[in-house]
């Protein structure tokens, strides 16, 4: 069984030692969303990393880095 997460706060230390465990069992979960803060690149990383449907950044102002980071991914960017 397949099991769907969203990781809140992705690029901080719960969330990347979360991202961490998913690693070692991907066939078991499936990355739905991942928020940061305003950590754009890295975000976008892990979003492509994972597969995941959508990329939220807390602060809108890097929402475009985050576009531009995603461009091509057919992953959604969001921000607020």
């Amino acid at each position: 069984m397949t099991r769907s997460i969203t990781i809140l706060g992705a690029t901080g230390s719960i969330g990347a030692s979360t991202l961490d465990l998913i690693r070692r069992e991907r066939d078991k979960w499936r990355v739905v969303a991942l928020t940061a803060n305003c950590q754009a690149v890295e975000l976008a990383a892990l979003a492509r990393e994972f597969g995941a449907e959508i990329a939220v950044v807390a602060d809108e102002a890097c929402l475009p880095d985050l576009r531009e980071a995603l461009a091509g991914s057919g992953i959604e960017a969001a921000g607020g």
